[in-house]
């Protein structure tokens, strides 16, 4: 099921990369975090790229929740740079400020801005590594760095209250909550929530 966040978004055509590359930094899998890195690397003077093995635009995973909080010092700097972007360039992603250390974003929104600029390619998958030459099946990619986020997650999902319906809910599976618009977002290990008007899988 797709998420609320790629309700009413153009996604551009993504190509799927087929020529050999090369590259300073390969970010491997289309998230929010590898976006907003992968665009402060390029505005640095990197050569970078992002490849995903799914079709982009399909991804309801894409951002999850849209809350991006800082826990240690190194997390703080980063969001505060972040933040501080969002606002000189008015990027128009809604932006929040909950704390100092929290921020609310549409991501699908800040996901498009922040790769405008970076070689994304999509349905490209690694299928074997000979040091940094990387076979995709149809090409090789070289890289200097490859970074991927390779974290084993639990399944989790986001459900949707309306306002006006949204129950007391005191479970200890509720990870997170947030309000936009009119809906609640409710981030839950639980695929089913009593009154949740639907739910997509992150």
């Amino acid at each position: 099921m797709h998420s609320i966040w790629q309700e009413q978004i153009d996604f551009p055509v993504y190509p799927i990369l087929k020529r050999d590359k090369k590259t300073d930094i390969l970010y491997v899998g289309a998230t929010l975090e590898h976006a907003v890195e992968a665009h402060f690397r390029k505005e640095a003077g990197n050569a970078v790229m992002i490849i995903e093995e799914k079709s982009i635009a399909d991804m309801s995973e894409l951002g999850g929740i849209g809350i991006l909080r800082a826990t240690n010092m190194n997390e703080f700097k980063a969001l505060c740079i972040l933040r501080n972007y969002i606002i000189k360039h008015h990027i128009p992603c809604d932006l929040e400020i909950i704390s100092e250390t929290s921020i609310q974003v549409h991501p699908i929104k800040l996901f498009l801005f922040m790769t405008k600029d970076v070689e994304v390619y999509e349905q490209t998958k690694i299928t074997s590594r000979q040091g940094k030459r990387l076979d995709i099946e149809s090409a090789y990619i070289d890289a200097g760095q490859v970074i991927e986020d390779d974290r084993p997650r639990e399944k989790r999902y986001i459900h949707i209250f309306s306002e006006a319906d949204f129950p007391e809910i005191t479970k200890p599976d509720i990870l997170e909550i947030r309000k936009y618009k009119n809906n609640y977002l409710v981030l839950s290990y639980q695929r089913e929530l009593e009154g949740s008007q639907r739910y997509w899988e992150i």
